[in-house]
């Protein structure tokens, strides 16, 4: 085994590398394309999953009483998983995006965003959702208003955000 990724003699510090961090990306850390894939795809299986399950054509017939049976779905953990898996929730920013105005107009508010609002946006939906737990659901309030179709829009396509070739 590599000297990098061994433990020195006497049981001193690892390099953080050879170890599973337990905490959540930084602000600071790049997302990567497949990362970004990732995410949109999970998305999209959660708002199929509950359109599904609902009966619905649309994000926008969902019930507003639907987000406990919603937060019970397999799809619905793999998302808020992969939202941390995919570096989208960040150990050094403060939830403070304005998730109310986001939801009124997905389309203003994120169609134009870069990647760190973007970023920002996701982090506080996930940190608000977490502190909310059990009595109500921002992530449901979000895909009602069709916020995750903007979101994997401007990740998809948005070529503003990727680095040049």
């Amino acid at each position: 085994m590599d000297d990098k990724h061994s433990m020195e003699e006497g049981g001193r510090k690892r390099l953080s590398t050879a170890l599973i961090v337990r905490r959540a990306a930084s602000k600071r850390t790049a997302i990567n394309e497949f990362q970004a894939k990732h995410l949109c795809v999970l998305a999209r299986l959660m708002v199929q999953a509950i359109m599904e399950q609902s009966e619905v054509d649309s994000v926008a017939d969902l019930s507003e009483e639907g987000w406990e049976a919603f937060t019970e779905m397999p799809e619905y953990e793999q998302f808020v998983l992969g939202a941390y898996a995919c570096g989208f929730v960040c150990s050094d920013l403060i939830p403070n995006v304005d998730l109310n105005a986001v939801t009124l107009r997905p389309q203003e508010m994120l169609r134009e965003t870069t990647l760190p609002q973007l970023r920002h946006y996701i982090h506080t939906l996930m940190r608000s959702e977490r502190a909310g737990h059990g009595y109500g659901s921002v992530i449901y309030d979000a895909l009602r208003a069709g916020v995750f179709e903007v979101v994997c829009e401007r990740l998809e396509y948005g070529s503003d955000l990727y680095e040049s070739l």
